[in-house]
């Protein structure tokens, strides 16, 4: 921890580069991306801590997705790797109770399928002699307050980036409908997932061309979903991602109708003595990887409200505080300049350090998680939102890195492994006019040249 703190403070010093080593090469692309107008922070260290290279490490810039990494590395060391969301279904004075754990895990065509879930609950009901329920009480506990941070993008909120988070949510707090063609006036429309009973109010009329084809889908919050827009006969199917308005009353609705579906009667108490019939288990590393492979916004959020949960409060508010006293804990000092706005990095109002990112990466990566965050990490050429990155260069399959873009911040932070195994961690953080155009392109190029110049660092 002393480690860190000193490398945090050391990083805040000046703004110009610094290294033992020559780096005519990164420099020479951090200048073109300044010339470009993004101003551009890099903060390099090697395994051993050593401060390779730095340039503006010390400021603050909007992070955009790298704010996961820290998220990640804080979540990880906090709850632990082996860490599991156990979720508790038992009955109560006749009634069937859950108990929240906050898992972001249930997703259709996983080990987690929520109908599968809810399947194996009503055969444990079964198992001890219940035929029916009273009904069914979902138990949100500490899990409170808004299920989105209030700096996201409010025209945005029903899409799938800006799912909402909470107590009991399935599939990342979307649900999924499929569209394909039909003969009639009408496209087909299907609910996908959550196996839930919604009432689908079609209205998405087909037409013989391709021009102006439009739809999607609105949650009505009361057990109903309007579908609209215009589909073309010669389409293929189409599947669909929308924001659930409700995730709880979508829990309720699954859960209901896989009991009902067992034959179990809802709405008549059971007369069976209180007990636990079932648990749930999941696990952490699962929603980690999608947190950094996926870059999903959800995951991010729910993960570290299940952080604050640990510390007895679930909510948005109580996540970010436990964000920032895990990353008190990891590295002994967090910069002034700091600002945690969400755990996922949509809201243009965090703020992070170079020097920050990388010393945590670095520290994160000593302790039992450290395999964990850096196994999760995407891989260039080769999977997440690395796969079309580093392409046709001798740094596929080197470079392990979360990316990272909103209007106005690119991003870049991770690790490349030398071909002689020595590793070199890095942050690279790029802000610039967000009503110019057109410019990530450009900076995403500039961020692989930084990288391949990090990896060539001393060689002469």
């Amino acid at each position: 921890m002393r480690w860190a703190a000193a490398i945090v403070v050391s990083f805040g010093i000046g703004v110009g580069g610094v290294s033992a080593l020559p780096a005519q090469g990164l420099a020479r692309a951090v200048e073109a991306a300044e010339a470009l107008g993004a101003r551009t922070g890099v903060a390099v260290v090697d395994g051993s801590g050593t401060v390779l290279y730095r340039h503006r490490s010390g400021e603050a810039f909007a992070p955009a997705s790298n704010m996961k990494v820290l998220t990640a590395a804080a979540v990880l060391s906090g709850l632990g790797s082996d860490f599991e969301f156990v979720t508790e279904f038992a009955l109560r004075s006749g009634r069937l109770v859950v108990t929240a754990s906050g898992d972001p895990n249930w997703i259709h065509g996983t080990a987690h399928d929520p109908a599968d879930v809810f399947a194996a609950v009503a055969r444990a009901l079964r198992q001890v002699g219940a035929t029916s329920v009273g009904g069914v009480d979902l138990v949100a506990g500490d899990f409170t307050g808004p299920p989105r941070p209030a700096t996201w993008p409010q025209d945005q909120l029903h899409t799938y980036y800006c799912a909402p988070t909470g107590p009991f949510v399935l599939e990342q707090g979307v649900f999924v409908l499929r569209l394909q063609p039909a003969a009639g006036d009408r496209a087909d429309v299907d609910l996908v997932a959550p196996v839930a009973a919604v009432a689908l109010r079609n209205q998405v009329a087909m037409q013989d061309g391709k021009k102006n084809v439009v739809y999607g889908a609105i949650d009505g919050g009361d057990g109903s979903v309007r579908v609209t827009g215009r589909f073309p006969r010669r389409s293929t199917p189409v599947e669909i991602k929308t924001a659930m308005s409700d995730p709880q009353q979508w829990y309720r609705l699954a859960l209901e109708k896989a009991l009902t579906d067992a034959g179990l009667v809802v709405g008549r108490p059971t007369d069976l003595a209180d007990r636990v019939v079932h648990q749930h288990r999941s696990d952490l590393k699962q929603a980690v990887l999608r947190m950094l492979e996926d870059s999903s916004n959800f995951d991010a959020e729910q993960c570290l409200r299940v952080l604050g949960h640990q510390r007895g409060d679930g909510s948005l508010a109580g996540g970010t505080a436990a964000l920032q006293k895990e990353l008190q804990q990891l590295l002994g000092q967090v910069p002034d300049a700091a600002v945690f706005a969400d755990g996922s990095g949509l809201s243009k109002q965090n703020r992070l350090t170079p020097g920050l990112l990388v010393v945590a990466m670095v520290q994160a990566s000593r302790g039992k998680a450290g395999a964990v965050l850096r196994a999760c990490l995407p891989v260039a050429g080769q999977s997440g939102t690395l796969t079309d990155r580093f392409v046709g260069t001798d740094l596929v399959g080197r470079v392990r890195a979360k990316t990272g873009w909103i209007r106005g911040a690119s991003a870049l932070s991770g690790l490349v492994e030398g071909k002689d195994g020595r590793v070199r961690w890095f942050s690279i953080l790029m802000n610039y006019d967000p009503k110019v155009d057109g410019l990530n392109k450009d900076l995403k190029q500039l961020q692989e040249q930084i990288v391949r110049a990090i990896d060539t660092l001393g060689e002469r």
